[in-house]
């Protein structure tokens, strides 16, 4: 008997399309390579996806983990996305950008632990005491 793998889910955006496919390559690959399952890779074509949109995707794909590429939009509210998810259980994972010297075409994104902390669902964060 197989144990089912955890889910991740992706998000991607960018101004080009070559942007796009290169971000979809390397989530792609991350979760692959971490034998994670993939449920979906959220694209945001530029209208924005919110925070709690991204969550309520997660929830609704039971994920684990959100990956997203460092120069993703929703990067910059990152430290949010991170807390929201981790109300749920989830984590945030944050790829670094592949080397650009690097001519190897399979060379893949390295990921980048950017505070990557889940929480018992419904518990909430406490605040430190000076």
């Amino acid at each position: 008997m197989s144990v089912p793998r955890p889910v991740a889910i992706g998000y991607v955006c960018g101004a080009d399309d070559s942007l796009v496919k290169r971000q979809h390559a390397d989530v792609t690959r991350y979760i692959e390579a971490e034998g994670l399952a993939l449920a979906e890779i959220l694209h945001d074509t530029g209208d924005g996806f919110t925070i709690s949109q991204i969550v309520q995707a997660a929830q609704l794909r039971h994920a684990r983990q959100v990956v997203l590429p460092a120069d993703a939009r929703l990067v910059v509210a990152r430290n949010r996305l991170i807390d929201d998810l981790a109300e749920h259980g989830a984590v945030c994972v944050v790829l670094d950008q592949p080397d650009p010297k690097n001519t190897d075409p399979g060379a893949s994104a390295r990921p980048v632990p950017i505070l990557a902390r889940s929480r018992p669902a419904g518990s909430r964060p406490t605040k430190a005491t000076p």
